[in-house]
């Protein structure tokens, strides 16, 4: 028995001394993920970066061999499905789908916020662009946005807009917009950008601004009407809708949506995501499906999306400074 003993210790003398085979061990670790993955979405459902993220979980489940279970958490605009996962352990198995406003917009307008966009998240990619779009109920008497601003200036905020929830970009594009015309309007926040779009279908507020995605099919049908998109150039999904710079107002908003873990996620595993989400936005039928809503294809890697997140923050902060936006 000695013998064996004094054998048993010789071997695994010899291990910590690398003699084992290191890759061998290696080998045997598990490999992620092993498990179901859970993206939080902190909006309400139906929103602009769900249609996106479905689209990629889907694509995510394929390649990696586990389901990508989308949960949408809304509240607090966004604030607790974020903290959600800011406190979730760090190991790649619960992730953050969320957009700009809750990234860059909101903690630069809220001063108690229970979450840290820069320090408290790992950036994954960034997976899509949200074109934002003026829209009115069809009884509004205006048929263009400067027809909207004239309305406006005649009667000083009497005029309501709605949002997604107070700090929203629904907000702040609408605040910008504000500032750039000097028209002003009411805000009314609602839980969720699909809400704030449906109240205006409704006819109970006049005004918004919303992600295209949300309100294209709304337009279409007449339901709603486009006063001027938010971007550079037309859209083709909406390509009878001017741009806000057509009608001589200088003003793009483009909102986008993004892939986070807890920060400490194991870089190998941010990685791993990082590279299979943007192999999915590259996909042919992924790009067709994103066309069809009017999303962007996006997709960078982690350290881009990083810069890209801390340039932003940046901006807003100042955008929010300059335009004098505050809550409501």
């Amino acid at each position: 028995m000695q013998n064996i003993l004094k054998l048993a210790f010789a071997a695994t003398a010899l291990a910590l001394a690398g003699g084992c085979d290191i890759s061998a061990v290696a080998a045997q670790q598990p490999t992620y993920p092993g498990k179901p993955v859970k993206i939080i979405i902190p909006l309400g459902p139906g929103n602009s970066l769900e249609i996106a993220v479905r689209l990629v979980a889907d694509k995510l489940a394929a390649a990696l061999g586990q389901p990508f279970i989308i949960e949408p958490q809304p509240g607090a605009a966004g604030q607790i499905g974020t903290e959600r996962v800011a406190r979730a352990p760090a190991d790649g198995y619960t992730l953050l789908a969320a957009n700009d406003g809750i990234m860059t917009m909101l903690p630069n307008l809220q001063k108690n916020i229970s979450y840290d966009p820069l320090r408290d998240f790992a950036p994954i990619t960034q997976i899509a662009g949200i074109p934002f779009v003026l829209i009115t109920h069809p009884s509004v008497p205006a048929r263009t946005a400067q027809e909207l601003v004239q309305l406006a200036k005649a009667q000083p905020a009497r005029l309501e807009f709605s949002s997604g929830g107070t700090g929203s970009a629904q907000q702040v594009a609408m605040e910008l917009f504000m500032t750039v015309t000097g028209a002003t309007f009411t805000h009314i926040p609602y839980r969720g950008a699909p809400q704030a779009a449906m109240e205006v279908v409704s006819g109970h507020i006049p005004v918004a601004f919303a992600g295209v995605p949300i309100v294209a099919t709304l337009i279409k049908d007449g339901k709603l009407r486009a006063l001027g998109i938010a971007t550079d150039a037309r859209l083709p999904l909406l390509a009878d809708t001017p741009t806000l710079a057509e009608q001589g107002i200088p003003l793009t908003f483009v909102a986008w949506g993004g892939l986070f873990a807890p920060a400490g996620t194991p870089p190998e595993v941010v990685h791993k995501l990082s590279q299979e989400t943007v192999k999915a936005l590259n996909s042919p039928d992924v790009q067709a499906r994103l066309a069809e809503f009017g999303l962007q294809s996006y997709g960078n890697s982690p350290e881009k999306f990083a810069e890209t997140l801390r340039a932003d923050f940046a901006k807003m902060a100042k955008v929010i400074r300059d335009a004098g936006i505050t809550l409501q």
